[in-house]
C-alpha cells in the first residue's frame, strides 16, 4: 500500500506531498488536474511493468509529462513510500529531460521485510541506488549471497524495470515485494461500447484497463474456486437490474459474448444480450468486476465512476469498492477522482483529497480542519460543503 507520495513537476502538479490510506478520493472541479495526480502513480506502473520509454511515449512525450515552463527544464520527480504484511519500502525516481529526449538522474530503492530463501524467514534489509552513468549497486544485510558489485542499467531506463521483468537474475528476488507494490496496479476507464462488442478470448489473468477482456474474466468465475466472485458480481448487479439471473458468457464466430440470463416474476428464464442493456448497466457491470475479479491487482483507480449511474445506486458501487479496499487477506488500496456530492457522502472525511488549480498549477492535499469538524459533528455533509464553498486549502 502507498502510505506516502511525493510528486515534483509531473504535468500540472508543481510540488505536492500526499498522504494515503486504504480509500482515497480526490475531489475538485474539471480541469484542476486530479486524474494527473493518480497518473503520477500510474506512470511509475507503466515504467515498472513495461519500460520507461513505453510509460513516456504512452503520454504523448516527455515534454507532455514534464511540467511546462517557459524557461526551466524541471526534472520530474516521484518518491513513494510503501508498507505491507511482507515489509516496508520506499522507490524514488529523478528524470530530466531536454530536446524531447529524457535522462534517469536518479533511482533508489528499498525493502525491508522477510525474504524466504534457502528456508529461511528473517527480516532482512536490502537497498539499491545508480552510482553513475550506467550503474547500480544493490547493498544487503543478506550474508549468503554474494552480488555483483554493478548491474549494469541505461541512461534512459529504470532499474525497477529489471526487477519487475525479472531479468536482473537474483536482484528480482530479493526486491519482488517492491515491484509488485509498483506494478500491481490498474486504472479502470471502462464504458459501455467496449462491452457491448464481441470480445476476443484472451488468457489474461486481469481485467484489462478498458474492459475489453471482459468476457474472458467473467468466464473464468465458472470454476468452482472462484464461484464467490461470480456470486458476488451477480448479487451487486440486481441492485440495478432485479430481474439478473446470472451472467453467461457465449462464444460466437471465435468471440465472446456476455448475456444476462433473467428471471420473469413467473419464472420464465430467458436471455437478453447487450444490446438490449442500458449504458448504466453495463458501465456497472464493468467497474463492480473490476472489484470482484479473481485476481484483482493491489491498487485500483477509478476516473468519475458515477458518469452514466443514477446516484442511488452509488451505494452499490461503493459497497464493492469497500469490499476490495477492505478486504482481510490482502492490503489492497482504492483511488477515486470525483466531482460528485453524492458519491463524496459515502466517504469518510479523512479519505478526501482536496485538488485546485491555483498559479497555474494543480495543488492537493487534505481538506481543511475546519470543514472536517463540520463533517464529524453532521453539520454538513462533505458533499453540501463541496457544492456551498468548495474545498480549498485556505
Amino acid at each position: 500500500m502507498i502510505n506516502f507520495a511525493v510528486i515534483s513537476h509531473y504535468k500540472s502538479v508543481s510540488e505536492a506531498k500526499l498522504s494515503f490510506g486504504k480509500e482515497n478520493v480526490i475531489v475538485g472541479p474539471n480541469g484542476v488536474g486530479k486524474s494527473n495526480i493518480v497518473d503520477a502513480l500510474y506512470f511509475l506502473r507503466d515504467a515498472a511493468r513495461e519500460d520507461l520509454d513505453y510509460a513516456v511515449t504512452k503520454r504523448h512525450g516527455i515534454e507532455s509529462v514534464r511540467q511546462w515552463s517557459r524557461t526551466r527544464s524541471y526534472n520530474i520527480g516521484l518518491e513513494l513510500q510503501f508498507s505491507s504484511r511482507s515489509g516496508s519500502g520506499n522507490y524514488k525516481v529523478s528524470i530530466s529531460s531536454a530536446r524531447g529526449s529524457f535522462k534517469v538522474e536518479e533511482e533508489y530503492g528499498e525493502w525491508t521485510g522477510k525474504l524466504e530463501l534457502f528456508g529461511e524467514d528473517k527480516i532482512h534489509s536490502r537497498s539499491f541506488s545508480r552510482t553513475g552513468e550506467g550503474r547500480v549497486k544493490v547493498i544487503s544485510n543478506f550474508e549468503r549471497i554474494n552480488f555483483p558489485d554493478q548491474f549494469p542499467v541505461g541512461s534512459s531506463e529504470l532499474f525497477v524495470s529489471q526487477i519487475s521483468n525479472k531479468s536482473a537474475s537474483i536482484a528480482s528476488l530479493f526486491f519482488s515485494d517492491l515491484a509488485e507494490e509498483i506494478t500491481s496496479f490498474a486504472a479502470y476507464a471502462i464504458y459501455p461500447n467496449t462491452i457491448r462488442t464481441p470480445q476476443s478470448v484472451s488468457n489474461e489473468d486481469m481485467l484489462a484497463d478498458s474492459g475489453s477482456n471482459l468476457a474472458s474474466i467473467i468466464k473464468r468465475m465458472t470454476s468452482h474456486s472462484r464461484r464467490k466472485n461470480r456470486e458476488s458480481l451477480v448479487e451487486s448487479l440486481r441492485a440495478v437490474l432485479p430481474i439478473i439471473d446470472n451472467i453467461e458468457i457465449r462464444s460466437a464466430g471465435g468471440f465472446y459474448v456476455p448475456v444476462f440470463r433473467v428471471k420473469e416474476p413467473n419464472g420464465d428464464l430467458h436471455d437478453l444480450n447487450m444490446s438490449q442493456i442500458s449504458d448504466g448497466t453495463l458501465r456497472m457491470l464493468g467497474l463492480l468486476s473490476a472489484f470482484y475479479q479473481p485476481n484483482a491487482p493491489l491498487k485500483i483507480a477509478l476516473e468519475e465512476p458515477e458518469q452514466m449511474i443514477h446516484p442511488g445506486l452509488l451505494p452499490v458501487l461503493v459497497d464493492a469498492a469497500r469490499d476490495y479496499s477492505l478486504s482481510s487477506d490482502r492490503d489492497n488500496q482504492l483511488f477515486l477522482t470525483t466531482h460528485s456530492p453524492n458519491l463524496l457522502d459515502l466517504f469518510d472525511a479523512d479519505d478526501i483529497i482536496r485538488a485546485q488549480f491555483k498559479d497555474g498549477v494543480t495543488v492537493c492535499g487534505p481538506i481543511l480542519h475546519r470543514q472536517k469538524d463540520l463533517i464529524s459533528r453532521s453539520l454538513f455533509s462533505a458533499g453540501e460543503i463541496m457544492i456551498a464553498e468548495g474545498f480549498f486549502d485556505q
